[in-house]
């Protein structure tokens, strides 16, 4: 089975993972099985990140970090299901204060005073890049009209990197960042980028599950698709300075469970931004 062959059936596989999950939740009117999805994507990209930090000479606090990071996840997913307002807060102030501090007990006891900065830093930046970042699902979820929310900006986000990638391989030939992604071209940029818009658009020419007129659809879907490409980016960057190809073995074809959801994590934040300062929801 060629590349390709492999990274459709894994896709599709995905998918059919995803939207059954989906279906189970609606099915019995909660959003648990999403949730729990959330948290275990966070954790294992959390190790993932750590696993990649320490291939470039760094040293995290894996256990301690990926701790506080579902934890914080995990109440944060609570809170937002009580209370589905913006006042939730991700970041719990007791969770951070003792993952400072039990990092700070640790380094001087454990480590001793080599590479204190740098190992509580990276630690603290895995939670904020993976964790935080991917927050933003559970928050769409609980917005109004959450379930179409959630699969709009995952359809838009991953049929873009779809898009780009089968097109880009065939018509593909200026490079778009080659430092970074060797592979990435403009052409397949644009092909993504109007991948998104395109899905964007037929999403919300859908009656009951729209969310939004086809003019906002089409600044929608160039917005988040823009946004998922550099997500993208971002994680070739750091995969890039660790000198790593995939951030996990996970996943056939893919690699890890960050280089699945490595586009979600800029895509989702800009996303709930996007329908709460246009006023598409009522917080």
């Amino acid at each position: 089975m060629t590349t390709l062959q492999t990274r459709i059936t894994f896709g599709v596989a995905m998918f059919a993972l995803f939207f059954g999950i989906l279906w189970l939740d609606s099915l019995f009117c909660t959003d648990v099985g999403f949730g729990c999805l959330a948290i275990v994507a966070g954790g294992i990209g959390l190790y993932e990140f750590y696993h990649m930090a320490d291939k470039n000479g760094f040293s995290p606090f894996c256990k301690s970090g990926i701790a506080a990071g579902v934890a914080l996840l995990t109440f944060y997913w609570v809170s937002v299901r009580k209370d589905t307002g913006i006042g939730c807060h991700f970041f719990r102030q007791e969770i951070v204060v003792i993952l400072v501090f039990w990092l700070l007990i640790v380094q001087a006891f454990a480590r001793g005073t080599r590479d204190a900065i740098q190992n509580i830093a990276v630690t603290i930046f895995g939670i904020f890049y993976v964790v935080f970042l991917l927050s933003f699902a559970i928050a769409l979820r609980n917005l109004p009209h959450g379930l179409s929310i959630v699969i709009l900006v995952l359809l838009v986000s991953k049929f873009g990197d779809i898009g780009g990638y089968l097109l880009g391989r065939k018509y593909g030939r200026h490079k778009l960042a080659k430092a970074i992604s060797p592979n990435k071209t403009i052409e397949g940029s644009c092909f993504s980028l109007a991948s998104s818009i395109l899905i964007a658009v037929i999403f919300n020419l859908i009656p009951h599950i729209r969310v939004m007129s086809v003019p906002w659809a089409i600044a929608f879907g160039a917005l988040v698709g823009f946004s998922a490409m550099l997500g993208d980016l971002a994680e070739s960057l750091l995969k890039r300075d660790a000198n790593v190809k995939d951030s996990g073995r996970l996943v056939p074809a893919f690699g890890g469970v960050l280089d699945v959801i490595d586009c979600l994590l800029v895509s989702l934040p800009v996303s709930y931004y996007f329908l709460v300062w246009c006023k598409f929801v009522e917080l």
